[in-house]
């Protein structure tokens, strides 16, 4: 079967509650990037929002694909059957394919329109960086540290342009902006050695939750700011 639960025994569920927080996250910052798209018209919220919308339902997939793998093993352990046992897990592995399928690419367009935000793409280059994520996806059938290490490059570069826009501006948000993407960018080290061992993927989960928790301090902060901006021009 393919080897989509990386997860320890103990940590099943676990990584379902952590998912479905990082889920509800994305979530909220795609909501609010499209509310001030059609306040302010602006192609980049639009862009934030679909790339942040991708992300969650790549999140969406992979708790899909857990929990159904989790409740139809523990499920087969308690039936105890043999023909039933392998008709179950065919019917898993089926859902695994094609939900990690779309988990990763999901993930990595949501990375590469972020990182498009930023970075202004040609026509040749977009279709180029599709059959690239394409390509690193049928890759990371057999070698999954490969998805990892194209999140981990797509994220790298995202941080660092954060980074950079902290350097000009000074404001606080960047600052929060490029912390939170270079802690979701460590998780990626994690999740690509848990061959090693699965504590690598407890460790990860942990560490990307921080980091999306950050985020959504960040794109509250920036609420907050806007919130009062508007405030002081109505007093005025």
């Amino acid at each position: 079967m393919v080897q989509v639960v990386f997860s320890p025994k103990w940590f099943w569920g676990k990584d379902i509650f952590i998912d479905s927080i990082a889920l509800l996250v994305l979530l909220c910052i795609a909501i609010f990037a499209t509310k001030y798209y059609r306040i302010k018209k602006s192609r980049n919220y639009l862009y934030l929002a679909l790339s942040f919308y991708l992300i969650a339902l790549s999140f969406f997939s992979k708790i899909l694909i857990n929990f159904t793998i989790y409740f139809q093993v523990l499920h087969t352990q308690m039936i105890g059957s043999i023909e039933y046992t392998q008709v179950i897990l065919k019917s898993s592995e089926i859902l695994a394919v094609s939900g990690l399928f779309f988990y990763r690419l999901f993930t990595l367009l949501g990375l590469f329109v972020l990182y498009s935000i930023y970075e202004k793409q040609s026509k040749a280059n977009i279709i180029l960086m599709i059959y690239f994520i394409i390509v690193s996806i049928f890759f990371s059938k057999e070698e999954y540290y490969i998805f990892y290490l194209t999140g981990f490059i797509l994220l790298g570069i995202i941080s660092n342009r954060y980074y950079q826009n902290y350097r000009k501006n000074k404001e606080s948000t960047s600052g929060m902006l490029a912390a939170s993407f270079s802690v979701i960018a460590l998780s990626q080290i994690f999740f690509m050695f848990v061959n090693f061992t699965k504590h690598f993927y407890v460790v990860g989960e942990a560490i990307q939750l921080i980091g999306y928790i950050g985020l959504l301090a960040a794109f509250v902060t920036v609420l907050k700011h806007g919130r009062e901006k508007n405030k002081n021009r109505y007093h005025r």
